[in-house]
Parts: structure tokens; C-alpha cells; sequence
């Protein structure tokens, strides 16, 4: 009877062992193909990554993506793939805004892809050489447009010079004299060339300061916080230095006794940073002024407050352009 005992006792401890062996080689087995599993998945995580950058490299851009994008399949919410993936689709969008020449929401895209931190230096770098493609596209359509205008300006003058010629003979000589006709625009305060100059200037200026800026006028109005410049001139509620100011647009600067405004310059749609600038270059009684505000919100005067600019460069700057 002992005999029996012992036998069926040593049986069940044989079992026992059986199970408990079998139970951790199941383990090991589970826990080295979850390791191969993971281990696979960040070999091609990392491959996904290394072939997006290279199409960088490559300015396949779409490429880039669908290769950052693949990379998030593999490791989910990583911060990398999607800051890539963010730069390289704000890097697309101000191409295709240059294109299409809305340059004003090209450069926003391009100063938001500089703000970024970290990422692709590359597509950093492709976002400065945007930016100074589209300060020359801006240079050359707005000389381009100079030209058309004073050749229509030209075209008019001469037909009113015709015009005046077979109504008043006797002062013929004098108005078909070309160094008369030519000197009030060459020696008046404001005029195309110097208009030119300044937004040449203001490119290179933004540039010094990493900053871009839009020029605006009667046919193109700034939204500025809600205020349309320059009509809002007409309202009167522009002050220089805490006054309340006259201030009106002026094609050529010469009336006295307020601020004729010849030129605006404004960051407001360029930038995503907090501090945003607003300039009224001026001519006061034949004295240049650059006058600048940063408001961004209304007061209970209901004024807009400006200030003459402190920028040794740019006040400077403006003046030798008045000097001529």
C-alpha cells in the first residue's frame, strides 16, 4: 500500500514540474516575439524617417511626406514625424501661394516654418531662399508697375501739353520747353523714383531686421486691427506724439502745416509675432518723418497713436531718399 502511495505521489510531482516548465517556456516564447515585433517596427520607423529627410534633401517634398506619414504608422503621435511632416506642408503651401502670387500669405507661412524649433534645417533653409525670391518677384513687379504708370502719366501729359498748345499759341515755346517740363518731377519732394527707392529700401531694411513688409496705398488698403490706412485719415483720429495730428495722403508732400503721408509700410500680415509695426513715411512742412505705431487695441479717445521711429537706419534712410 505504501508502495502505491509513493508511486502516485511521485507521478503528481512529475506532473507538476511538467506544467510549471511548459508554463515558462510559453512566456519566453510570447515575450521574444513581442520583442522581434517591436524591434521590427522601429527598423522600419526609422527607415520611414531616414527616407523622408533624404527626399528632402531630394526638394521631392510630397515624397517627404508620404515618408513621414508612413513613419507614424509604425510609431503612433510621434513628435518628430508630425514636426516634419508640419514644416514640409507649410514649406508646400508658400510655394504654392507664390505661384500664385499672393505673396502676403506666402511670407506668413514661411515666418511661421522659420519659428518652428527643431525639425529640418533643410527646409528651414529652403523657406529663407522663398523669402528673398519673393522680396525680388515683389521688387520687380512693383518697378514694373512704376514704369507702366509713368509711361501712362507721360502719355497724358503729353496729350494735355497738345492740347494746351492749339489753345494758347502764344505760350507755346514755354510749355514745349522739355527742361521745364522735366524739373518740377525731378525736384519735387515726392515722385515715382523716389517712391522706388523707398521700397527697395524697406526690402533690404526688413531683411537687416528679419522682418517683411507689404507697401499699401489708396489702391490697396491695410486692414490694420480693423482700421482701413489710409482712408481712415479722414476721420481725424491720428495722433503724433499724444496730439491729435492732420494727416492726409499726399502724392508729392508739398501742402503745409500737416503730414503728408507718401508711403505705408506694415508686417501686420507677415508675421505671427506679437509686436507688429505700422510706418507712415511723411513729409511736414518739407521735413521728412517716419512715424510708427504698435497698437493693437482702440482707447477711449478713439485715436491711433504714432511716434516719430527711433531707428537711426530707417529714419536716416528715408531722408537721404527725400534729399534726393
Amino acid at each position: 500500500m505504501k508502495k502505491v502511495i509513493m508511486g502516485l505521489s511521485l507521478c503528481l510531482l512529475m506532473g507538476l514540474t511538467a506544467c510549471s516548465n511548459g508554463g515558462k517556456k510559453n512566456t519566453t516564447d510570447e515575450t521574444t516575439t513581442s520583442s522581434s515585433i517591436s524591434k521590427e517596427q522601429s527598423e522600419k520607423y526609422e527607415a520611414a524617417i531616414d527616407d523622408g529627410k533624404q527626399a528632402i534633401v531630394d526638394k521631392e517634398i510630397s515624397k517627404a511626406v508620404a515618408s513621414f506619414q508612413l513613419a507614424l504608422e509604425y510609431k503612433t503621435d510621434d513628435r518628430e514625424a508630425n514636426q516634419l511632416i508640419s514644416q514640409a506642408e507649410l514649406y508646400q503651401e508658400a510655394l504654392a501661394l507664390t505661384e500664385d502670387k499672393e505673396y502676403a500669405q506666402a511670407l506668413k507661412k514661411l515666418t511661421k516654418l522659420k519659428e518652428t524649433r527643431g525639425g529640418s534645417t533643410a527646409l528651414k533653409q529652403y523657406g529663407t531662399n522663398l523669402t528673398d525670391k519673393i522680396s525680388k518677384e515683389v521688387k520687380a513687379e512693383r518697378e514694373e508697375t512704376k514704369k507702366r504708370k509713368a509711361t501712362e502719366e507721360s502719355k497724358q501729359a503729353e496729350k494735355e501739353k497738345n492740347s494746351t498748345e492749339e489753345s494758347k499759341e502764344a505760350e507755346k515755346k514755354e510749355e514745349t520747353d522739355p527742361s521745364k517740363e522735366a524739373a518740377p518731377a525731378a525736384n519735387s519732394l515726392w515722385n515715382a523714383q523716389k517712391s522706388s527707392a523707398l521700397g527697395a529700401f524697406m526690402i533690404s531694411w526688413g531683411q537687416t531686421m528679419g522682418q517683411a513688409y507689404i507697401e499699401y496705398s489708396p489702391s490697396s488698403e491695410l486692414d490694420y486691427y480693423g482700421v482701413k490706412f489710409p482712408s481712415t485719415f479722414a476721420a481725424g483720429n491720428i495722433a503724433v506724439n499724444g496730439a491729435p495730428a492732420s494727416v492726409q495722403w499726399s502724392t508729392d508732400g508739398s501742402a503745409s502745416n500737416v503730414y503728408n503721408v507718401v508711403a505705408i509700410y506694415s508686417d501686420v500680415h507677415t508675421t505671427s509675432a506679437m509686436e507688429r509695426h505700422l510706418y507712415l513715411f511723411a513729409i511736414y512742412n518739407g521735413q521728412p518723418v517716419a512715424l510708427v505705431t504698435m497698437q493693437n487695441q482702440g482707447n477711449n479717445e478713439n485715436l491711433i497713436y504714432f511716434t516719430p521711429t527711433q531707428n537711426a537706419d530707417l529714419s536716416n534712410g528715408f531722408a537721404q531718399i527725400i534729399g534726393g
